[in-house]
């Protein structure tokens, strides 16, 4: 796990005995501006680089067997971006993601469309957000205003909330041409940090077409030549509406989904779309059909609208751009369906029967759908029956969700299923990046289950230096032997061993 700041890089190497047969980098990423001093991306690609090494002739060339892309997130691939260039004379077996990614498929053509019709809207949501903000202030709207400072530093926040979670696409701007593998309408088409990486990792890091595997949840891999001791399961994402699902409320009514069934989020998408000029067919997201509308223009020359609603005095009537409040629930709405569209991979050891469990950001709905699956497996020359039950019961390793956050750990079937008295919990995570991120009551809650073996990448308040420095009380002299030798705290990574 490395320790560059808030971001996923995962580097698992797989041995036979001191010899390294298979290596497998999941993610590398960085949240959009962060940084750690003397730890950047260059130098984790540095140091994943003179780990991989193999001899090729008479070079060395750095080599992966497999290149894990779990979802399209800034802080999960930036690291990929061609501006970088920072594995670009990296060798890759094999690439795979998740089949949301997979340009020949339906379902995953609709599920882009949408999710860049949405960046296109709130990336055009956010400017008129700043523009109305600084028309408001530079007419004197908020010093007009009873208490106009405070509402002025509320809308500062919103502004930055909003912005935050469109940061985990990094930048964004509309553009007229599509560089995804996707098709999609140009008119939704959006230039964003993270597409721009996904593209590269598609066509300059994969071998062609025939190296990118695009993974439903369900399947089983085995059978990996280098690996044979290594069976691995694909429990999401999810198709359907589990995918969409981001809260762990119940009840129809609390549940969101961003398609077109949706009126409120697609009526504010189309609306902030049209009010652009972009023509999408007959629905211009206005609320009724068939309405008189009337320009701002013509309204200030109507006589009882210019003494009443446009009179200075009375500039807390305005409601011009109360609408584009909406942005801050569109922006949960994608940063929410993004992450459940993580490829999650269980990572089997046979004879030992441990799991190590990558569930990239996985929110609820992806949680909740590997339940829905059942593996027929042979064990000891007789045929077995694998659940997600089973999965997480045997996992001693779990890279907790999306940084620790409240929605993307689930409780009864998810944590609480992980009993194995070797469990161990990587955080890849940094202070200040967000609020409420880590989640301390599942911090807390990570810590009864794993007995104090928590490691949290990059955050001062939970130094990983000091995790080996007092045996936690949970532990017995022999685990916490074992649990020391098992780890290395070094500048750049985290390292732990897991013996099949």
């Amino acid at each position: 796990m490395y320790r560059h700041g808030f971001g996923d890089c995962f580097l698992l190497r797989f041995y036979a005995g001191r010899a390294v047969q298979f290596k497998m980098l999941i993610d590398c990423g960085l949240k959009l501006n962060d940084k750690v001093e003397g730890v950047t991306l260059a130098n984790v690609a540095a140091d994943i680089r003179k780990l991989v090494l193999e001899k090729k002739g008479s070079k060395m060339v750095p080599k992966i067997n497999v290149l894990v892309a779990t979802h399209e997130h800034h802080d999960h691939v930036s690291g990929f971006h061609p501006s970088l260039a920072l594995f670009d004379k990296f060798e890759f077996d094999e690439i795979w993601m998740a089949w949301t990614e997979n340009p020949e498929d339906d379902e995953a053509k609709q599920l882009n469309a949408y999710l860049r019709m949405g960046l296109a809207a709130l990336t055009k949501a956010v400017e008129k957000l700043k523009k109305a903000k600084k028309a408001k202030k530079d007419a004197g709207f908020y010093a007009s205003m009873y208490r106009g400072d405070a509402l002025l530093k509320m809308r500062d926040k919103f502004e930055n909330t909003v912005n935050e979670l469109a940061e985990f696409y990094g930048k964004t701007s509309i553009t007229k041409k599509s560089t995804s593998g996707i098709s999609y309408k140009d008119i939704y088409a959006v230039s964003v940090d993270t597409l721009t990486a996904f593209d590269h990792i598609k066509n300059k890091l994969a071998k062609g077409k025939s190296g990118i595997k695009y993974f439903e949840p369900g399947k089983l891999i085995e059978k990996i030549a280098q690996i044979p001791g290594i069976r691995m399961y694909v429990l999401g994402p999810p198709r359907g509406k589990a995918l969409n699902k981001e809260t762990p409320s119940k009840g129809k009514n609390k549940e969101v989904y961003f398609s077109q069934s949706n009126s409120s989020i697609m009526g504010f998408v189309k609306g902030v779309l049209y009010s652009e000029g972009y023509k999408i067919g007959v629905d211009d997201g206005r609320p009724f059909s068939n309405t008189v509308v009337k320009s701002a223009e013509e309204a200030k020359k109507d006589s009882w609208l210019k003494n009443i609603y446009f009179n200075k005095e009375h500039a807390w009537r305005e409601i011009e751009d109360d609408w584009l409040d909406m942005a801050g629930s569109l922006a949960l709405q994608m940063d929410g369906d993004t992450n459940n569209t993580s490829l999650v991979l269980a990572i089997e050891m046979i004879e030992s029967e441990k799991v190590l469990l990558f569930p990239g950001d996985a929110q609820v709905g992806n949680w909740l759908s590997w339940h829905d699956h059942e593996w027929e497996i042979m064990r000891n020359n007789k045929k077995e029956n694998v659940n997600a039950t089973v999965l997480l019961n045997n996992t001693v390793l779990y890279k907790v969700g999306h940084h620790a956050s409240h929605n993307a750990t689930l409780k009864e079937q998810g944590l609480e299923l992980m009993t194995h008295e070797e469990l161990v919990a990587l955080v890849p995570e940094k202070e200040k990046q967000y609020n409420g991120i880590p989640y301390k009551p599942l911090l807390k809650k990570l810590g009864e289950k794993t007995k104090g073996r928590v490691i949290v990448s990059a955050d001062k308040n939970y130094p990983a230096e000091k995790v080996k420095s007092k045996k936690p009380d949970g532990l017995t002299p022999a685990e916490w032997a074992d649990f020391k030798k098992n780890l290395a705290v070094e500048k750049i990574f985290i390292e732990y061993t897991v013996k099949g």
